[in-house]
């Protein structure tokens, strides 16, 4: 997985300096498979003309959509066939994301139960960050994993990203294994401080 994702940034770098960084949309793009179909919405005019002119060349297999995601994916789902994953990654900038991030899925489960939604957060010290797992567990009583990236203590002003975070309900079998073996050499290479660490909480079937 890891090993995937550095050969990705060093095509888009081919001389060595590493000046091109790919967003989560370039990089579903190129895993997915030729009968895959992606679906991309930006709420920022600017954003959106990066993103068109980046996926000029994907033809119907990548629509994009300049609006708000979150009312963008209800009348996509379900989808056909049934099997889909649903990306959630807003800036929360504005502390209403959070809100707005669990009803979304929560609304979603309810057209699509049986979906990967996969949901990124930011650690910050804001409490709605604090919160938003545990918030996001009570969305389904099984079958999800929450995995954290650590890399800092939190900064003594109270403001900036000191991790990340990811919770995917209905995740593929296969994830958490691949996770424990990888988060270790990230948290060794990417950590600041004796702070830095990762975590792994898992509820099956």
């Amino acid at each position: 997985m890891l090993a995937e994702y550095v050969d990705e940034v060093s095509a888009l770098n081919a001389d060595g300096e590493l000046r091109y960084y790919p967003g989560s949309p370039y990089l579903a793009w190129r895993l997915m498979r030729e009968q895959d179909r992606m679906r991309l919405f930006e709420l920022h005019s600017t954003e959106i003309d990066v993103l068109r002119h980046n996926f000029r060349d994907a033809g119907r297999r990548a629509m994009l959509f300049a609006g708000d995601g979150f009312d963008g994916i209800k009348p996509l789902l379900p989808p056909a066939p049934r099997r889909a994953l649903v990306l959630v990654d807003p800036s929360y900038e504005d502390k209403r994301d959070y809100g707005r991030t669990l009803n979304c899925v929560e609304e979603s489960l309810k057209r699509f139960a049986t979906g990967t939604y996969a949901v990124w957060y930011p650690q910050v010290a804001r409490p709605e960050s604090q919160r938003f797992p545990d918030q996001l567990k009570r969305l389904q009583d099984r079958n999800w994993l929450h995995v954290s990236l650590t890399v800092s203590s939190p900064p003594t002003d109270g403001f900036g990203l000191f991790g990340s975070g990811m919770f995917i309900l209905n995740p593929p079998y296969t994830l958490a294994k691949m996770l424990k073996e990888t988060l270790p050499w990230l948290v060794e290479v990417l950590g600041l401080d004796k702070a830095a660490q990762f975590k792994i909480e898992h509820r099956g079937d």
